[in-house]
């Protein structure tokens, strides 16, 4: 349960984790690496946590392309708070990176769960708070057409909100990746050219210095 300390059960304590386990009636299911796990539209009637492995989640172009919205790893939620709509169904289709193992609960129980445990509530509404985050963030991604200017744009918002030029990210590299609808490798090497042109300057694991003028100004010559 290599998820056991993130997501929903994020501070609770050994003995509380175990009695969830215990005094709920889950359900395992294992899939093997490149297995097709769920469909987008698919009917959502349980709560479903990544046990071990990691999930990509997709979605197709109006090419019938599929482009990938995010990876979704131990201890994170599948679509939590889609379970609770009025039209419960998959916003996304779902492929095992690896080996996965998937935990579910019945929409009843789930319930009964968040109600008797307050700490798993707030992680719940939480995790579905920063996914709402998440996605709003790469809805705004859309209009930006190089990977430079998403980058700018995405520190730009970030040193507003932190009233600071030296700004500390909310994602991991791989994250934003995902985030700009990139390989990781492409966002190291646009990182690395908008240092070598003095814009941004790495000051540490999660920490860049920014230059706002020349951020805007990238981004205005793009208008």
């Amino acid at each position: 349960m290599d998820g056991m300390q993130h997501g929903l059960w994020y501070g609770l304590k050994q003995d509380e984790r175990h009695g969830i386990m215990n005094n709920y009636p889950w359900t395992l299911r294992r899939y093997a690496a490149g297995t097709l796990v769920a469909l987008m539209g698919d009917p959502l009637q349980k709560l479903m946590l990544i046990d071990r492995g990691s999930l990509s989640a997709e979605f197709p172009d109006p090419q019938g392309r599929l482009m990938k919205v995010e990876t979704l790893n131990a201890g994170d939620m599948i679509a939590g708070p889609v379970l609770f709509s009025s039209d419960a169904r998959l916003p996304v289709q779902l492929i095992a990176e690896g080996d996965v193992v998937i935990r579910s609960l019945s929409r009843s129980q789930a319930l009964q769960l968040l109600a008797e445990y307050p700490r798993v509530l707030e992680n719940f509404l939480r995790e579905a708070g920063d996914k709402i985050n998440f996605l709003a963030e790469k809805l705004r991604m859309v209009k930006f057409q190089r990977l430079s200017q998403k980058i700018a744009a995405h520190f730009l918002r970030l040193q507003a909100e932190q009233g600071s030029s030296e700004i500390r990210l909310g994602y991991t590299l791989r994250e934003l990746s995902e985030l700009f609808g990139v390989e990781r490798p492409s966002l190291s090497r646009s990182l690395a050219q908008l240092e070598s042109e003095g814009m941004v300057s790495r000051l540490d694991r999660g920490r860049y210095r920014i230059d706002e003028a020349g951020l805007r100004r990238l981004l205005e010559a793009s208008s």
